[in-house]
This record gives C-alpha cells, structure tokens and sequence, in this order.
C-alpha cells in the first residue's frame, strides 16, 4: 500500500465509484457535507462507528477503508468529551428539548384530532355538552385531516430519530475511540 491512499482517499473513492456526491453522502450517514469533506481531505479522521456505517452503506469489509496503515487505539478522550459536553447541552439539551416538545405536542394534538368525535358523542350522551352538527362535523374534519398527516409525521419522526441517533453513535465515538494512522517505516 502507498501513502496516496488514505481512508479520506479510499472514502473518496468509493464513493465517486458509487456515483454519490458529497451531499447525498451525508444524508445517507446524517452528518452535514462538510464532514465528508474533511474526511476525505485527510483533515479530520472519521470516528469508528462512521467508517462502520460506510462499510455497510457501500457493502465492504470495514478493512477496506483501514488497510495496514491504521491503528485503532482505544483511549478515552477528556477534550473530546469537555467539547461534547458542553457543544451537547448548548445544542441538544436546547434544541432537543425543544424539538421533541414540539414532536410531543403535534402528536398529542393528532392523537386529540382523532378522539374528537367519540369526545363529542361522549358528552352529549353524559349530557355534558349538547350536540350539535357544526361542532361535530368540525371534529369529524380534524380527524380526517390527522388521518392524513399520520404517515408524513410517522417519517418526520422516524428521520429525526436516526439524525439524533447517528449524532450520538458519532459523537460518543469520538470521545472513546481515536482512529491513528499508523506510522510508516523507512527500511
């Protein structure tokens, strides 16, 4: 093996063998473009658990990308974690908790949307409430209308959850794993 062909180069040139750009790249591993730019630039190492993914995206032994010339050390890294640490509270406690609230109330206001009309019925039979047809066409509308929307806030959720998932397998990696490249010997 040369020293041309590094895991930025080999990650480069899988990837054009594929017929991928950078982009769709990273929206298949849920990191932005820039990230797979710096690894295939050689000025950031991707962690572990992202070479992993790239081994099965592109159906290839995880070794493809290391050859001999890598060295998977694994130690415990303070200034990556002080960095996660504090980048992870200012961005996912904030953010987060503020995304997943706003998840919970769509979901919940989806999950009211349909009760509706049982919620109408209910009270006009316990005598609660009188019913009236305006009051429960406009439930049976809001019931169909949370009817459609199910699937596109199923997805929504459901590629939100693995954006957060594949952030964290990526962050913590990188707090516990350092890929090195191993140094070459003159002989």
């Amino acid at each position: 093996m040369h020293d041309a062909e590094t895991i930025g180069k080999r990650i480069k040139k899988i990837r054009i063998k594929n017929q991928l750009t950078q982009n769709q790249l990273a929206e298949k591993l849920f990191v932005t473009q820039q990230t797979v730019a710096r690894w295939e630039n050689d000025k950031h190492q991707p962690p572990i658990t992202a070479v992993q993914d790239l081994a099965k995206l592109f159906d290839v032994d995880v070794s493809y990308f290391f050859g001999e010339d890598l060295i998977i050390v694994r130690k415990f890294n303070f200034f990556a974690l002080l960095g996660s640490l504090v980048f992870n509270f200012l961005f996912f406690w904030i953010v987060a908790l503020v995304v997943i609230t706003l998840f919970i109330t769509i979901w919940g206001t989806t999950a009211g949307s349909l009760l509706s009309p049982i919620i109408i019925l209910f009270q006009a039979y316990q005598g609660i409430r009188a019913f009236t047809w305006i009051r429960f066409a406009s439930t049976i509308l809001m019931a169909v209308v949370a009817l459609i929307l199910i699937p596109l806030l199923w997805m929504i959720t459901k590629y939100l959850w693995k954006i957060l998932r594949a952030y964290y397998r990526y962050n913590i990696s990188s707090i516990i794993y350092e890929v090195t490249p191993q140094p070459h010997h003159k002989g």
